[in-house]
């Protein structure tokens, strides 16, 4: 732990040195430099976590959309399905308004759910929804016209056994489409629960984000303050103390830091102005 804290404090040292060596302007320059950085990559990352989040934001609405549109396409086999039981049943012509509903509105659903499978990114997954949609819509087809078919059977007795016989399969076909039906409605929802997941993810991601850049922007700032503290600072203050002596008459050596920086200017134009007034001192001092 020792020999880590004297490794650490040799290299900030080192890092000091080289700090204090650079010019002025660069110093300056760093100071400003270094938060823009921070905020530049903070600026990135939102943009990006901005951007992915308008993306997973449109896939969720179009899985909301799907679970809905597979719904009202269940919605309205069942109804369909009810209603011709009910028609059979009573013989009443507005037992068959559900499926005349259904037929006309099970169409436009379909083509809805294309559009919003279409919309999917990804060229495999789209496929696959759209081949299991057209599956369905097999499905849908098949028990439609069997249900109009029964139709024929309403208020015949002889055909009883058959009709019982075509009710039944009705039935199997009706249980496979809530099958399937189903199967899309739990794939698009499990889909939804992680899309919610990873926008919740992303948003945590970026509060993070702009937490860390405005902690880096508070300690390269803490950082600047010290190094301009120690560097430039320090400077001023020897030349101050360096001017004081030479209005008071004291000689002293001063350092040059052999800069060519405004500071480093000012230190020469000193230590000459030094030089030439302890030179007419000592001048004058002969002469008396």
């Amino acid at each position: 732990m020792e020999k880590l804290r004297a490794v650490l404090k040799w290299r900030w040292l080192r890092a000091l040195q080289i700090w204090n060596h650079l010019p002025i302007r660069a110093q300056g320059g760093i100071t400003v430099f270094i938060p823009i950085i921070a905020l530049i990559i903070s600026f990135g990352f939102a943009l990006y976590g901005n951007r992915a989040r308008v993306a997973i934001s449109e896939d969720i609405e179009r899985k909301f959309a799907a679970v809905r549109q597979y719904g009202d396409l269940l919605t309205l086999m069942i109804d369909a399905e009810t209603g011709e039981r009910g028609f059979l049943l009573t013989n009443r012509a507005e037992y068959l308004a559900p499926f005349k509903r259904a037929v006309e509105e099970i169409p436009k659903t379909i083509e809805q759910l294309k559009a919003t499978i279409e919309a999917e990114p990804g060229d495999k997954p789209r496929a696959e929804r759209i081949e299991k949609l057209a599956q369905i819509q097999d499905l849908i087809n098949r028990q439609l016209a069997s249900l109009k078919e029964s139709q024929n059977y309403a208020g015949n007795e002889k055909n009883t056994e058959k009709l019982d016989q075509h009710l039944q399969n009705g039935k199997s076909q009706m249980d496979e489409i809530r099958a399937s039906i189903g199967a899309m409605q739990n794939q698009e929802q499990t889909l939804l629960s992680e899309r919610i997941e990873e926008i919740n993810s992303i948003r945590s991601r970026d509060y993070i984000l702009i937490f860390v850049a405005l902690l880096i922007g508070l300690l390269v700032r803490v950082v600047s303050f010290y190094l301009f503290d120690k560097g430039i600072v320090r400077r001023i203050n020897r030349l101050s103390e360096y001017a004081d002596k030479i209005i008071k008459g004291e000689q002293g050596n001063y350092l040059i830091s052999g800069k060519t920086d405004a500071v480093g200017v000012l230190e020469n134009r000193i230590v000459e102005l030094g030089e030439l007034l302890e030179n007419k001192t000592e001048l004058r001092n002969r002469i008396q």
